[in-house]
């Protein structure tokens, strides 16, 4: 691991009330509860959107990054079906590396504790994933800095963020936000100059995922009529990014 310069790691603070009660396991769930809230529908599609990026960009010797990987268990199942190829996760949570070094080791597969901010992973990918990291972050410039100082000359990074567009997001981040978290929600027209300064460019934006993360199943009928709908700013739960380092 190499360290740069930069500032401390995710953090929120909040402030005792009603809507903090109702948000505290957004926050406070141990690396197996978070995992298991990590299941149904939306997560599903999540996989098999980064799992088709990574079969057309994988390469045996390869590298992956997925920024920000908490317990494990989705990079754990990606790298079971690509058994050529190396697999880095990273992230600032010591519980979330230790639950994952745990329980989804594979040979092929590293979890480390690493806050891009100021400090590197010893080498770099030739493809990195996240799903909703950015948000978290205070210090965007440092983070980003450190996601093009891991990637090797032109590989891609695929970056999934809650549509702040959407109504079920801006309902939810207005219940964090009155609750007294401190986060600075993604914000498009904050962030996309940034990926520019940092060196990244913007191949691809494009929305995704309709049906909210607390519905378990879809009915395979209802789930038909989610693509051509989710293509609209203001029906796809996640603005969908695919960058590349371009400097």
């Amino acid at each position: 691991m190499r360290r740069a310069s930069g500032s401390n790691g995710r953090s929120s603070s909040s402030s005792p009330n009603t809507e903090e009660r109702a948000l505290k396991t957004h926050f406070n769930l141990t690396a197996s509860e978070y995992e298991q809230s990590r299941t149904g529908h939306l997560h599903r599609r999540r996989r098999d959107l980064v799992a088709d990026e990574l079969a057309a960009r994988a390469a045996p010797g390869g590298r992956v990054l997925e920024i920000g990987c908490g317990p494990g268990a989705l990079l754990a199942d990606l790298a079971a079906t690509h058994d050529d190829v190396e697999f880095l996760g990273i992230d600032v949570e010591a519980p979330m590396i230790a639950h994952a070094r745990e329980l989804h080791a594979r040979h092929n597969v590293r979890y480390e504790l690493v806050d891009l901010r100021n400090e590197r992973p010893d080498e770099r990918a030739d493809f990195a994933f996240s799903i909703d990291v950015l948000h978290h972050v205070g210090d965007l410039r440092a983070f980003l800095a450190g996601v093009h100082d891991s990637l090797r000359a032109h590989a891609t990074w695929l970056a999934i963020e809650p549509n702040v567009f959407h109504p079920y997001i801006l309902l939810s981040q207005e219940r964090m936000r009155r609750a007294g978290y401190d986060e600075d929600h993604f914000r498009p027209w904050k962030v996309e100059p940034l990926f520019a300064e940092a060196g990244f460019q913007l191949l691809d934006r494009r929305y995704a995922f309709f049906f909210p993360g607390w519905m378990q199943r879809v009915p395979a009928a209802v789930a038909r009529i989610e693509p051509p709908l989710e293509r609209f700013r203001l029906l796809g739960g996640s603005v969908v990014y695919r960058l590349a380092r371009a400097t």
